[in-house]
């Protein structure tokens, strides 16, 4: 039987990890698929690079567009990243009829929506399942497992990077740049973290979950996104005593014909399953009409764990799936509104740095009082190296965004309140 021929486009961490799949496990992918996978043309600028993997170098090429065109490549699998070339790269291969694969996150959440349609009109498959938790079988599992379950709620930890230095922090304290360098050091975080630390990569994650599970368009500008940057010690001493863990949690929620999606730092009981995930592991909690809650967790970064995920769609496009591309044909998706990030509703945590003097939480409490604010709790450090300033916190029972933000602006103006506020949201 004739053997299904790739394509891969960006030799990299993945790229070569991808190769290394593939052959140390070409006898059992070939039983699962009945034919075998052919690895026919690897593109890449840097074709001097040791990748640590035997290959025929007269399959190298750096005409990344040749294997888009090449007639006798079945399936593409575009690992170069990034929302320009590589979009030209996808785009060329579909209208030369090759199914294709990427873990392409950002492309696919900004400009994913002329690609998916460009491959339904096709009939090709654009699959990305290495784009969201890496190894973990989350896309799969929506597209299929749960294809007959009406989800309504998903929140997840996302990036790898960020749980690491949340981690860290809860666990043995710190200074943020020291443990960020630590993290990059490992392997953990790029040169520039920006894009992780942020809360960007993250989004774009959410923004692919939320349009497969709901389905539905999301125009990723309106997902509103909070990084982890603006945590201090005082953060982490603060969530300790309150029994809980702060985690960078993205949200999508589908509720009365609009969505939720947001990505922040988040306040988890210590009871919480999500606040249990350490370290670089990724999870994901879905919330079913039928099936209540279950968590998919795993590794959700790395060579071999992501090209593990590339891996697995590139059996399913040699197998022939027929499964759509989101989940539904693209003319069955729908369009949902966003909620503006005024109009969520949330528990909330506020720190004041505050001066040490009499009347402090009744000024506080005032103006909490004028935006009908009910406090929960408060809580003060008074610790040594605190001489400027005094970390104070309160907690809010559920409450609207916006007079959250009304009544922050009006607090950080009182003379006993040195700096702006820090708010966080609270999740049970």
């Amino acid at each position: 039987m004739k053997s299904i021929k790739i394509g891969i486009i960006g030799f990299g961490v993945v790229g070569s990890g991808v190769v290394k799949v593939l052959q140390k496990n070409s006898a059992e992918i070939e039983k699962r698929v009945g034919r075998k996978i052919e690895i026919a043309a690897i593109a890449d600028l840097d074709l001097k690079t040791d990748r640590g993997v035997k290959i025929d170098r007269k399959i190298l090429t750096t005409d990344g567009f040749a294997v888009c065109r090449n007639p006798k490549i079945d399936v593409v699998v575009e690992l170069v990243g990034g929302t320009g070339i590589a979009a030209k790269f996808i785009e060329t291969a579909l209208e030369n009829g090759k199914h294709v694969i990427t873990a392409n996150k950002a492309l696919l959440s900004e400009k994913g929506e002329k690609l998916f349609q460009l491959a339904e009109k096709k009939k090709k498959l654009l699959l990305f399942e290495a784009a969201v938790g890496g190894a973990i079988p989350i896309i799969r599992t929506i597209k299929t497992s749960l294809a007959g379950e009406q989800i309504e709620k998903i929140y997840g930890i996302l990036n790898g990077t960020c749980n690491y230095i949340l981690t860290k922090l809860a666990n043995e304290g710190g200074d943020f740049a020291e443990v960020l360098a630590d993290a990059q050091k490992r392997g953990f975080a790029e040169a520039d973290p920006t894009l992780d630390i942020e809360g960007g990569d993250t989004a774009h994650k959410i923004a692919l979950l939320a349009s497969i599970a709901f389905g539905t368009q999301v125009d990723f500008k309106q997902i509103h996104i909070e990084g982890i940057t603006k945590l201090s010690a005082a953060d982490f001493e603060f969530a300790r005593r309150l029994q809980r863990k702060i985690k960078l949690i993205a949200v999508a929620k589908k509720e009365n014909g609009s969505l939720e999606i947001r990505v922040n730092p988040t306040l988890l009981s210590v009871d919480s399953p999500l606040a249990k995930i350490d370290g670089v592991t990724n999870a994901v909690a879905f919330h079913g009409k039928n099936l209540g809650e279950i968590i998919l967790s795993g590794p959700g970064a790395g060579s071999l764990p992501t090209a593990t995920a590339v891996v697995g769609d590139i059996i399913e496009a040699a197998r022939g799936s027929g499964i759509a591309n989101r989940g539904m044909a693209e003319d069955s998706l729908e369009k949902f509104p966003i909620k503006k990030i005024e109009n969520v509703e949330s528990e909330y945590y506020l720190r004041f740095g505050v001066k040490d003097e009499a009347g402090v939480i009744r000024d506080i409490s005032k103006v909490l009082a004028k935006f009908d604010l009910n406090i929960r709790d408060i809580l003060q450090l008074d610790l040594k190296e605190f001489q400027r300033e005094v970390p104070l916190v309160i907690l809010l029972h559920k409450n609207s965004e916006s007079k959250i933000r009304k009544a922050v602006g009006e607090i950080n103006r009182l003379k006993c309140v040195c700096g702006k506020t820090v708010v966080l949201r609270v999740e049970e």
